[in-house]
């Protein structure tokens, strides 16, 4: 996802006093952190680092970075969570063309990644130095693959190093199909009747947050790997064109589902966050394309009874069509660390990612079930049910196999997520939509 949009008919523009205001603000904070005039009051020899991020969520950051500070006492980490669209994406535009980026930032892989690369500074060495030669297959196979996504062919570069894995699926309410009778949907037809028994009683079926470009993707990604689990990335590496039959039958497949009636009314209007999950937690939706970082609702303070009784389940998206297979896991890394090159102490901010990638802030992260970390061989320490610690394992065997998530180049992902947009509101046929983003795919 980038910021900004270059398609008014059907991107959300954001134009928001508020966090114009939100911007001008930070990027002053920053400006005045560089000085002495504008470090907090702390003991002379202590290394201060500025991390902003928008993941993990707030209570888990804090965690995180608690238990990295009390293994580190001579570093302290100020620290900032943004929502992740429009704020953390705004403030890291305003604050690369200002040259006023903090220590580390909050990444994911490929497009993301790259439209900062020139102000992030290599990691391998460090990776070396913390894991040894063989440091890249301490991460599952996917997220490993996903490090250098989008890196020029001859820039072998880490820029990140990921702390989160997650696999992408449909979460439903299995209490509520339970009470209205819902089969649990193992094909179109099933999944049908449950959006339309759904709707009749007034609760919002399959729910989408269209407006939210990254949800349209998963789907969208959910429905290619039905036809073919390779093509994707194909695409991506220019071996076939996005206009290539097989994403013209997703794109087909996408509109239909619309058509159908599997989603709520109004979908391309809702987010899923806060719109859908508080649907779903609060009785208000049936199902939800969300994925592993699901869970961490149930360390949740003051969770909602469906939470604190965990009346979730889950399934990977049924064929939509006869002759196709239900969708095969899908995902990678959920988010990273990247050090910018405005960081005076890329010493100790390694130490500080080493710790959230392998130490004890990936621990705390884990205990507090964020997602499934990216480092192999972490687990949960603290008391959770073995239902949800079996399902956790689950998913995180399917990282090894599953297929990449993640758009290497920023405008190709923009593009998608137009065309995808576009179609849904019946503004462009699939064929047209998918010109455009092979448009931007052949766009340098």
């Amino acid at each position: 996802m980038t910021a900004g949009s270059s398609n008014p008919a059907i991107m959300i523009r954001v134009k928001n006093f508020s966090l114009t205001l939100l911007i001008m603000c930070v990027l002053c904070v920053s400006l005045t952190a560089c000085s002495p005039s504008g470090q907090p009051q702390i003991e002379e020899d202590t290394v201060t680092l500025e991390m902003w991020t928008w993941s993990p969520i707030t209570r888990t950051a804090e965690k995180m970075i608690a238990a990295f500070e009390d293994e580190n006492p001579g570093i302290k980490i100020n620290y900032v969570n943004y929502n992740y669209n429009p704020e953390y994406l705004s403030i890291l535009s305003a604050a690369s063309a200002s040259g006023t980026l903090p220590d580390i930032i909050g990444l994911q892989p490929g497009s993301l990644t790259q439209q900062y690369r020139d102000y992030l500074i290599p990691l391998n060495t460090y990776a070396t130095e913390s894991w040894g030669d063989g440091w890249i297959e301490r991460f599952n196979a996917i997220t490993a693959s996903q490090i250098s996504l989008g890196n020029p062919a001859d820039d072998n570069s880490a820029y990140l190093m990921p702390v989160m894995s997650q696999i992408i699926y449909v979460v439903y309410n299995a209490a509520m199909f339970a009470e209205l009778d819902i089969t649990k949907p193992t094909t179109y037809d099933e999944l049908k009747t449950a959006s339309a028994t759904l709707t009749e009683n007034n609760i919002a079926p399959f729910f989408l947050g269209g407006a939210d470009g990254w949800q349209n993707v998963n789907l969208y990604l959910m429905l290619i790997s039905q036809i073919d689990t390779e093509v994707f990335d194909q695409a991506q590496n220019g071996l076939v064109p996005w206009t290539d039959e097989r994403f013209i039958m997703a794109m087909e497949n996408w509109k239909m589902m619309f058509d159908d009636g599997v989603f709520q009314v109004g979908a391309m209007s809702n987010t899923s966050y806060p719109h859908g999950v508080n649907a779903l937690t609060s009785g208000g939706a049936g199902m939800i394309a969300l994925g592993s970082w699901w869970f961490q609702e149930y360390t949740a303070d003051n969770a909602p009874q469906t939470v604190r009784d965990w009346v979730f389940d889950s399934f990977y998206l049924p064929p939509v069509q006869n002759g196709l297979n239900s969708s095969t896991p899908i995902g990678g890394m959920d988010f990273g660390y990247g050090i910018t090159s405005n960081c005076e102490n890329p010493d100790a901010a390694w130490k500080a990612l080493e710790s959230f990638v392998s130490g004890a802030g990936i621990q705390a992260c884990v205990d507090d079930l964020n997602n499934l970390p990216a480092f192999k061989g972490i687990r949960p320490q603290n008391d959770i049910p073995e239902s949800i610690i079996s399902q956790l394992d689950g998913f995180a065997n399917d990282l090894d196999t599953a297929m990449n998530q993640r758009i290497g180049r920023p405008t190709v992902e923009q593009a998608l997520q137009n065309a995808l947009a576009a179609v849904a509101i019946g503004e462009l046929d699939p064929e047209n939509a998918l010109a455009l983003v092979q448009a931007a795919q052949d766009a340098r």
